[in-house]
């Protein structure tokens, strides 16, 4: 049986990051994806390639979600960008109706856009709580616990344990490359223990797209049957690959490289747990 996923995110049209990057995560472990889309993120190359966001109106993604789940029977759903208010709430009320697994890509910042939009409440309120996996970066971690910025792995599991508290039954906080020291790091809590995943840093570029892909391999890791923890190491192990041979582009932020673990691996990289 092939394993099926959803995700409910934006568009980036640069290839790198949004549902572009959710589908091609999907392929790369053998996971038929499908997509609801709520909002295009474009680029203005006469304006310095800032974003531009345009969101979906929410009965368009009410279709799109309502149209994804009578076709297909998934095994798990993830979510990115959703922009709007409204568009939250719809997901929330299909994530409660449905049960499935559900791996939460916070996404409160976008990188070279800032803050998009103010979503904290609800999304405390409404999709924490249903979240199998949750996985916020540094800046979405602090937001969400009402902290200072997080600086250290152990501001990162207080912050994990924090964000656990408020119902998620997993919480990944992802610190990446964005800590000092020579390694890329994110932290597990799963209510009982913390893991710490890292790997050594295999370069200093900005890459587009690695939280959205680090997300959706969890999912996909998910769907295939992994248990949490190795789902989130093989994850960290393919989007390291990914950043290693990450791609450059006209917006000085590289594209995430998606099928480098397979096609161009990295000979230095490994995860090591803790």
């Amino acid at each position: 049986m092939i394993a099926r996923a959803l995700t409910v995110a934006g568009s980036d049209v640069s290839g790198g990051a949004g549902l572009a990057a959710d589908l091609k995560m999907f392929e790369e472990y053998g996971v038929f994806g499908t997509a609801a889309v709520t909002c295009i993120v474009t680029f203005d190359p006469e304006d310095g390639f800032n974003h531009v966001i345009e969101f979906i109106e929410p009965e368009v993604v009410n279709r799109q979600l309502d149209s994804a789940l009578a076709v297909h029977d998934f095994d798990v759903i993830k979510s990115g960008m959703l922009g709007s208010v409204d568009s939250a709430l719809v997901l929330a009320e299909r994530l409660r109706d449905n049960h499935l697994p559900y791996v939460f890509d916070p996404v409160l910042v976008c990188k070279g856009a800032g803050t998009m939009v103010d979503l904290k409440d609800l999304f405390v309120e409404n999709l924490v709580p249903l979240a199998t996996v949750i996985t916020p970066n540094l800046e979405e971690a602090a937001t969400l616990t009402g902290t200072a910025e997080l600086t250290s792995v152990e501001d990162m599991v207080d912050a994990a344990r924090a964000i656990h508290s408020m119902g998620a039954k997993n919480v990944v906080v992802k610190g990446g490359a964005r800590l000092a020291g020579e390694d890329a790091v994110d932290v597990l809590f799963d209510g009982e223990s913390v893991t710490v995943f890292a790997t050594k840093k295999v370069n200093d570029h900005l890459v587009n797209g690695a939280g959205c892909s680090f997300a959706s391999a969890i999912a996909a890791g998910l769907a295939t049957g992994l248990a949490v923890p190795e789902a989130v190491a093989r994850a960290k192990e393919t989007v390291a690959h990914g950043i290693a041979a990450a791609i450059e582009n006209a917006t000085g932020v590289r594209s995430l490289l998606h099928p480098a673990v397979r096609c161009f691996p990295h000979a230095d990289i490994t995860v090591t747990r803790s």
